[in-house]
Order: C-alpha cells, then structure tokens, then sequence
C-alpha cells in the first residue's frame, strides 16, 4: 500500500490564488509540501491561480512571491499562471463535450438561484438540477448557433460513492449525491477551479496533492475528471485545518497573521517555518533547525494528524526569539549594515566591536527590531532623560557619585571585565550604603535614561570607562 515512504518521489505544489496576501493557514500548508518534496527527493512546484479576473491583482502576486522567498520556500521550477494556460483548459473541455462527458449549460444566473432557493425550501443541499443536460440534441444546437452564452458542465456518470484512500485520513468516502453536474467552463471562457486543477496538475506531474481537508468535496470532483480525461490520478492527503486559540478556522477574512503581519513583527523566517511544520507533531521543536533541507532530513509526515492544529502566537514568538539569540553574529552584524540608514551612528563603530554588541545584546532582544532600540545607548554620545528619570535621580546622588570616584581610577578608552564590573558595583554598593534597586536602579537610568535594558554588568563592560564618566557626570552637573 502506498504510503509516504514507500510513495514518491514526491512532486508536489503549492497554489494559492492572488487575491491577497499569504496567511499562515496558507503558508504551512506550502510548508509541508515543500517538506515532502525535499524528503522525498522530488519537486516542489508553484502555481499561481489566477483565473479570478475580479479579485486578482499583480501587487497581491507579488507580494505572495516576496513572502515565499522570505520563507525560503522556492520553488524547483518556473512559476505557472493559470491565466496564461486558458487554451489548454478550453481543449481539455472540447473533448469532454465532443464524448458527451460534458455538455452547455445555459441556465441564467435567475434562474440557477431559483434551483436554489427551492433546494434550500426542502433543506435539501444545493446542487444543478440536471435542465440542460436533459435539452435535446437540436435544441441544444440551434441555441449554440444563435450564440446564446452558455457554460459548460462536467456530465455525472451514473455511478456509486466516489472512494479514494488519503495518506492521512485512511479510506474517504463522498456520496454520489454530494453534487450535481457541475461547471468547467464559465460563460466567459474562463475555467472553474475544479477543471483547471485537474488540467494543471495532470500538466505538471504531480503526484501528490497535499492540502486542507476542506477540500475533501472537491477531491471528488477531481478525481471524477481524472478518470474522464484518462489521467492517472494523484495520490491525496488532507490535513486538519489551522485553528485560532478559539477553535475557528484562520482564513484571510478572519484576520489571521499574514507572512507580511510576521516581517512587521519582527519573526525569523526559519523560526516560522519549523513552527508551523511543527504543529501537527511532524517535526521538532526542541532543538533549531538551520536551514530548511535540515528540516526535510527529520520530518515524519506520518504525524500529521486528522484533528486540526491550534496555533498560539506566544509560542511562536518564543521559538523566533529562541532562534534569534541563537542566529550566526555575522549574520545578524550583516543584516543591521543593510537595515540601518547611512547617516546611523552604527556604520562608525568598528566592525570587532559590532559583533561584541550584538553577541551581548541580543540576549536582551527577541527580534532585530528590538536590537536596533538598545544600540543607541553604545552608539549614541549622549543620553536622553525623561523627566521622571531626572526626578528619580535627584534621589540617587550618592549612588552615582560613587561610580564616577571608582571610574576615575580606569583610563578613559579602558573598558571593564566582568569581573572589574562586578567589583566596581560592590564598591560602589558600600561606599554609598545601598543595596538591591536602590543601587542598580539609579547607575541604569543614569547610563541609559530608561528602566529596562540589557544587564548592568553588560552595560560596565560594553561601554568605555570615560563615557561612563560623561554620562554618569551628565546627571551630577544637573544637581549642583
């Protein structure tokens, strides 16, 4: 029995319409095909599906592309549009009607609500009624050549429940009824969803279709033109659906974290990555992963559970910062050279020195965004003071004036060790009689203006001795 090891190679695809930006409901499942393809030794492949000319957009494209490659989900060949393809679905169509497996429809938009209307009065499921399909062959014709519009529907054949066995869910089973006849073609020579995803796939070579479970009815559909057109079809797998911390699907008109929403957010992309992939059990998060074949080496896509999976953004944030503190420091130097302007004060500290401070602040971050916020306090000359930082300090005279003593025994361009830190503070400690708060407290708000930061013994050590004296004699200079 097939299954995902003894399957594949995997060819599987990510599809996704331009119609928005990407969701992470979206995004994991694009993650666990790319997962599979990489495992398996085979493509991973993208396609663009386009064919919704109302809400398609080209800035909706793009920025799908821009969130895939921030994911470092490229694909393994050319991006397809399926609006470039509109011939090849059109022949696909021509044959089905010219085997009498598909025929015109031209029910008006009236009167298919009608159908509907009624089916809803009888709390019956809505589906085609079978008009057009029962039109006689000369009726059919002469509308044809008075060139009435008309869709095109795929023709039932009259057989049992439609039976596919799923890689995750076993042996699925969708009732004949389930549908009627549905559209290939609309009126306008555009295709619907369902016959341009068997043409495309079927095109394309794929042989896994991975994807949400609420897409199980239209496996069907599918898998009935499958055998229509002679195609041998994929194997399927539908996983469970991602959930918000309330139970309710995440979608685009939910308001769910978008993969631009993460940028903002300041997240690591590999950090997003290993999480969704994670969430169903299938991969780790004990240990990081560094890159995404890493990734593909420990997936166990036999996890993937029936059940859907229950997003939470605290645990993703702690697993970004996890991987942040953790991130090559060339790397993260690199990156602040490409993100900060020219004229910032960081492109004048020496490059030995950069990669100090970020080693010793992004302890005190959990994102870039967090480590560009302290760097001023190493960068900066001075420090700024709100006014209730001043009014605290007024207090804490004694404290302060007991550093700037012990400073003065260091060379200006000096800077402390740990150790020589430490013992200044106990120094300090005694000379003024303080303890606890009341002698961190004031040396942080004299050196950086703020009640939080990174440690008081990284802020002795990263910072020269004289510029401690500065900042330190900053303050004293206020109270006279």
């Amino acid at each position: 029995m097939t299954n995902f090891k003894t399957g594949g190679p995997w060819i599987t695809r990510f599809a996704p319409s331009p119609t928005g930006a990407l969701h992470l409901g979206n995004v994991r499942t694009a993650i666990l095909n790319v997962l599979l393809a990489r495992q398996s030794g085979g493509k991973f492949l993208l396609r663009l599906e386009d064919t919704d000319q109302e809400r398609s957009t080209f800035a909706a494209e793009a920025a799908i592309l821009w969130s895939l490659s921030w994911l470092g989900l490229a694909p393994d060949e050319p991006v397809r549009h399926q609006s470039l393809r509109l011939d090849l679905y059109r022949e696909a169509v021509g044959r089905l009607v010219a085997e009498d497996q598909a025929y015109p429809c031209f029910c008006t938009d009236a009167e298919l609500e009608r159908d509907r209307q009624d089916a809803a009065a009888r709390n019956l499921p809505p589906r085609y009624s079978g008009r057009c399909a029962r039109m006689s062959t000369d009726e059919r014709q002469m509308r044809l050549e008075h060139g009435e519009a008309h869709a095109v529907r795929f023709r039932l054949p009259e057989k049992a429940d439609v039976a596919f066995t799923d890689l995750i869910k076993g042996e699925v089973t969708v009732p004949a009824g389930a549908f009627g006849d549905f559209v290939l073609l609309r009126s306008n020579g555009w295709p619907s969803y369902n016959l341009a995803v068997v043409v495309d796939d079927a095109d394309m070579g794929v042989n896994l279709v991975l994807r949400g479970e609420d897409h199980l009815t239209n496996t069907a559909r599918q898998i009935l033109l499958y055998e229509a057109f002679g195609h041998p079809r994929p194997t399927f797998a539908h996983h469970g659906l991602l959930m918000d911390s309330e139970g309710k699907k995440l979608s685009k008109r939910s308001g769910a974290l978008s993969i631009p929403d993460c940028m903002d957010m300041g997240l690591e992309p590999l950090a997003v990555v290993q999480y969704l992939a994670s969430l169903s059990g299938a991969l780790p998060t004990k240990n990081l992963f560094s890159s995404i074949d890493e990734m593909a080496g420990a997936f166990n896509p036999f996890a993937l559970g029936r059940g859907n999976a229950v997003m939470s953004l605290d645990e993703l944030g702690a697993l970004s910062a996890r991987a942040f503190r953790t991130a090559d420091l060339a790397g993260q130097a690199a990156r602040l050279d490409e993100s900060l302007p020219a004229g910032n004060a960081w492109h004048g500290v020496d490059p030995a020195f950069r990669l100090e401070l970020v080693s010793s602040l992004r302890e005190n971050a959990s994102n870039l965004r967090e480590l560009v916020a302290l760097l001023p306090l190493f960068t900066e000359p001075q420090t700024r003071f709100a006014p209730a930082a001043l009014n605290e300090l007024a207090s804490c005279l004694p404290v302060l004036r007991a550093l700037d003593g012990i400073m003065a025994d260091h060379l200006p361009d000096s800077r402390l060790t740990k150790d020589a830190a430490s013992l200044a503070l106990r120094r300090v400690s005694e000379e003024a009689g303080v303890k606890g708060r009341q002698l961190y407290h004031p040396i942080r708000l004299a050196l950086t203006g703020s009640d939080s930061g990174p440690e008081l013994v990284a802020l002795l050590t990263l910072l020269p001795t004289g510029q401690i004296r500065e900042r330190v004699s900053a303050v004293l200079n206020l109270f006279p």
